[in-house]
This record gives structure tokens, C-alpha cells and sequence, in this order.
């Protein structure tokens, strides 16, 4: 506690023991107990200049109140407007927080289209590409053969109330579709003849006169290849082979023959005979045909990229 000897003008004394007591150089003090009281003098002249600039402080105060009472500013207002800024800061701080994420989000997703386009380019220059030998094509086979589906049917016999058992194929028929998926082997690249004028061509020292085709806005490839693939539900042992004409870049005409296992009867039954005692598992067995077929098929990597 500090207490000043000036206080005596107040009505005090005395001071406690331990106390700090700050002497003016015009006052008198008078110890009845040498205990360790501290004693600071103070300059009258320090005190002075402290109680000037206390006074000097609280005329400013004063003053500043006069000018804005004067001028007739509200401070209410003030305070108002203020705090309107405050918030209108605030509120262009969080639009410049959300349009800073945005162009973050967007140059993220530049970055992700930028590297779709890459890759997009990258299938079109890979399916495109005319010098690539080996190409997975797939496509729907037209055969000419169906898959027999032999069942056992009762007919009437000649005897009243008798049936006989009669074989029956209930997959009758000449054709049947199949889907098909291989890979065509490029042998000789057309491309070049197919691009240019077909006004004549020469073979040997006759020049053999070819009808007029209508050339395409752009060049595109054609080739002759083999073909090797395999169709149905039954992949390894339905297989088709045969030569195959690649159109327009991604297009592919195959005709050969298809190579399956089938249910067929043995020898000494066909459609229509008459069974005894014999079931369908006595009279049929498994048998590798050949058969032709035609098909059309396209690239595979042509078809992954107009998937996207």
C-alpha cells in the first residue's frame, strides 16, 4: 500500500508498520518506532507536473466534447456506422474466403479435364493408329447352322390309346445369331489404294479400268487380316476363323467358318424317328461341326472411346 504524508491533510497521522511512506521535502515525519519503515522523497516539483498533465488530459477530453457538441455529430451514429463497416468488412472477407476455394476448385478441375482430354486423345491416337498390326474387335456372327435342342414328343399311334415317342428338334432352322469376340491380325494395308483416285488401276501392262467411288471427307484406313474368335456362352468350344475386311477405320467384315461342339443324334436316328425304350441321352451324343458363317464387328477401343 502506498500512502503519501499529504494524507494527513485528510485527517491521518499515522501510518502502519511495513508501510511505504513518501515524503514531501516540506513535510515532517516522526517515527515512534524504528520498525522498518521505507521512506521515499518525493520532489513537490514532480508531483506538480504529474497533477498538470492529469489536468491538461482532462481539458482535451473536455474540449473534443464541445467540438462534436458543437458540430452536432451523433456519437450514436458514429458507433452505428462503425459497426455497419465492421460487419461490411467481415462480409467482403468471407466473399473473398469463398471466391478463393472457388478458383482453387476450379484450377482442380482443370487439372482433372485437362488429364481426361490427355487421355481421350491418347484412345483416339491409339485406335486410330494405322499401324497397329493386332486389334480386339467384337461384333454379331450370322451362322448357318442353329444349335439342335432335341426333345422327346408322344404322338398318337395307329392303335387307339397307344402313343409313340417321336424325336423332335425344337430349335429348328437354317440360321442363328451369335455374339461374337476375337482379335483381327492385319496381313496387307489397303489404305493407301482406297484413298486415292480409282480411275484406273494397273495390273502388269493392263490398265484395268475400276468403277468411280466417292472419296470421304478424310482419309481412313482399310486392311485385309485373319480373324480368330470366340462366341456364345460356351466360349472354348464355340470358335470362329476366317478372313476379315477392316472399313472405315473401326468396322470389320469376317466370313469363315465356325467351329462349336453341338448335341447332334447318332447314327441311325434324325428328326422324326420313332423311339422304343431308348431316352434323348441314348440317342444323341457331342460332335465338333463346321459351319460358315458372315459377321460385323467393330474396334473395341473405338467402342471404349465413344463410350466416354
Amino acid at each position: 500500500m502506498c500512502m503519501l504524508v499529504a494524507g494527513l491533510a485528510q485527517g491521518q497521522d499515522t501510518v502502519r508498520l511495513r508501510d511505504t511512506v513518501l515524503l514531501f521535502r516540506t513535510d515532517t515525519l516522526v517515527l515512534q518506532r524504528t520498525d522498518t519503515v521505507v521512506v521515499k522523497v518525493v520532489d513537490s516539483t514532480m508531483l506538480r507536473n504529474v497533477q498538470e498533465r492529469e489536468a491538461l488530459m482532462a481539458e482535451k477530453e473536455r474540449f473534443y466534447k464541445e467540438i462534436f457538441t458543437k458540430s452536432g455529430v451523433d456519437q450514436n451514429k458514429i458507433e452505428a456506422d462503425r459497426d455497419h463497416y465492421r460487419h461490411l468488412v467481415d462480409s467482403l472477407r468471407g466473399l473473398v474466403h469463398q471466391a478463393e476455394l472457388e478458383n482453387v476448385r476450379k484450377e482442380e478441375a482443370n487439372k482433372y479435364l485437362l488429364q481426361r482430354a490427355k487421355d481421350a486423345e491418347s484412345k483416339v491416337a491409339d485406335a486410330t493408329n494405322r499401324k497397329k498390326k493386332v486389334r480386339a474387335i467384337q461384333g454379331i456372327a450370322m451362322r448357318f447352322y442353329r444349335t439342335p435342342n432335341w426333345e422327346v414328343r408322344l404322338q398318337p399311334a395307329e392303335e387307339l390309346g397307344t402313343y409313340n415317342k417321336v424325336l423332335r428338334n425344337r430349335n429348328a432352322g437354317n440360321i442363328e445369331f451369335d455374339f461374337v469376340t476375337g482379335a483381327s491380325v492385319m496381313l496387307w494395308d489397303l489404305t493407301q489404294y482406297f484413298n486415292k483416285d480409282h480411275k484406273s488401276v494397273k495390273i502388269g501392262e493392263t490398265n484395268l479400268k475400276t468403277p468411280e467411288l466417292r472419296k470421304f471427307d478424310q482419309d481412313f484406313a482399310y486392311d485385309v487380316g485373319i480373324y480368330v474368335g470366340f462366341g456364345g456362352s460356351n466360349l472354348f468350344k464355340n470358335f470362329y476363323v476366317g478372313p476379315s475386311f477392316r472399313f472405315v477405320d473401326f468396322f470389320y467384315f469376317t466370313v469363315g467358318v465356325n467351329i462349336a461342339e453341338y448335341n447332334v443324334l447318332v447314327s441311325g436316328y434324325e428328326e422324326g424317328s420313332v423311339l422304343k425304350s431308348e431316352t434323348i441321352d441314348d440317342v444323341t451324343a457331342k460332335s465338333w461341326l463346321l459351319k460358315p458363317f458372315i459377321a460385323l464387328s467393330i474396334d473395341l477401343d473405338f467402342l471404349s472411346y465413344i463410350k466416354k
